[in-house]
């Protein structure tokens, strides 16, 4: 009876099952606009909790590791010196953000044997998905608008109740573009004429949700990473090595390339731009401003939240910090500073000179991973905010089911 105690309840079959249940989760969290597969990530994570290999892991870390403990210490110090007195992100931050780094690891631990299974439930969740998503694309939002109105109260003369139905859904299709985009490559790489054209529908209707529900966001991120999938294909090492080094410059060199860009856009391209990339505009200058206030520690983490700021554009009073500066490198140094934006710098060079791992990082595996931290990056650069944890759960799970997805070495 121990003994098939311990056989149920062994990292692998914690992890087939788990991630079973995670995939079913995400089906039905995903099209809902995708906040729950934070909790969704983090449940896989506890019950699939890989106690052995991470103390195997941890008996000699890496330096990415090292540097992803410190750089997690760094943002939650800054807390004591942010405007912002609420601690609901940075304790998100704090406790959320290991468990997100595990997700791959327990899903790494499923069994060849168990692969198979795994991956039909990938397959079927991101189906449902994509189905759920087009249905939505095609009425207008009409099953998200009906859960508004009939579930969260809101009136149907509401005026914003278009822009938040698309919001919940340009949030979901974020999600949804990165899980597809997985199970597309997985399904593509079989080299099954069947799979190869439910690949090629599931890829058109990712396509359709990217430049649908009233953002432009998602779309520039699939393009991104069908160009950036493009090159794994023919160079997958060196490209996610590329992808990672770059971000890392990107996010060191954040300040100086804003900088050079508004110097670069006159007041008159600005006004013939869409409203919301004028305002864009405005919200990178006003963050430049408060990041030269506190260049070194930054103002804190939150501090974007607190940090006050308006003017007119347009006609409209619009705010210059709205809970985030829409990019990724702007709010980390605007909030960490210097030393955040080093430390996150460190954290993507050390992953990118650890590459790669002759047992799970094949060219499938490093497409995936490609694809979906393309599409994860582009959002952070110009939509979401850095430390929302719903996209860090949702690239999580992308990057797990690259692992689910992989197959022999050098397949």
């Amino acid at each position: 009876m121990g003994r098939i105690l311990r056989a149920v309840l062994s990292e692998e079959n914690r992890a087939l099952w788990s991630w079973l249940c995670v995939m079913v989760l995400s089906a039905l969290l995903v099209p809902a606009g995708g906040l729950g597969l934070a909790s969704a990530a983090g449940l896989f994570a506890i019950f699939a909790f890989p106690g052995g290999t991470l103390a195997a892991q941890l008996r000699s870390p890496g330096a990415a590791t090292l540097l992803t403990a410190l750089a997690l210490v760094w943002m939650t110090a800054s807390y004591a010196w942010s405007p912002n007195r609420d601690p609901e992100e940075v304790l998100k931050l704090a406790l959320l953000t290991p468990l997100y780094i595990i997700v791959p690891v327990a899903a790494a631990r499923v069994r060849a044997a168990d692969l198979p299974l795994a991956r039909a439930a990938l397959i079927a969740s991101a189906v449902f998905i994509l189905c759920v998503m087009a249905l939505e694309a095609l009425t207008g939002g009409e099953l998200s608008r009906s859960y508004k109105l009939a579930v969260e109260g809101f009136d149907d003369g509401r005026t914003d109740l278009d822009i938040r139905v698309n919001t919940t859904l340009s949030r979901a299709a974020t999600a949804a573009i990165m899980l597809a985009g997985v199970a597309i490559i997985m399904l593509w790489t079989q080299r099954s004429a069947p799979l190869r054209a439910l690949a090629a529908l599931a890829g058109i209707i990712t396509t359709a949700i990217a430049l649908d529900f009233g953002v432009h966001a998602n779309a520039v991120a699939l393009g991104a990473a069908i160009i950036v999938t493009a090159l794994a294909w023919r160079w997958p090492t060196l490209t996610l090595r590329l992808l990672l080094a770059g971000l890392a410059v990107f996010i060191l060199a954040g300040p100086l390339l804003f900088i050079g860009l508004l110097a670069l856009v006159s007041p008159e391209t600005g006004a013939a731009m869409p409203m919301s990339w004028e305002w864009r505009l405005e919200i990178w200058r006003f963050a430049l401003e408060r990041i030269g206030e506190a260049p070194l520690a930054g103002h804190g983490i939150g501090a974007a939240r607190a940090i006050d700021g308006s003017m007119e554009l347009r006609g409209y009073e619009i705010d210059l910090l709205p809970l985030h500066a829409h990019n990724a490198a702007l709010t980390i140094w605007l909030e960490t500073g210097l030393v955040g934006a080093a430390l996150v710098a460190a954290v993507l060079a050390a992953l990118a000179r650890a590459l790669p791992s002759a047992e799970t990082l094949t060219r499938p595996v490093i497409m995936m991973i490609a694809f979906a931290v393309t599409v994860w990056s582009v959002n952070v650069v110009v939509s979401y905010g850095i430390w929302q944890e719903w996209h860090h759960g949702a690239l999580a799970l992308a990057i797990a089911a690259a692992f689910i997805a992989r197959t022999r070495p050098g397949g």
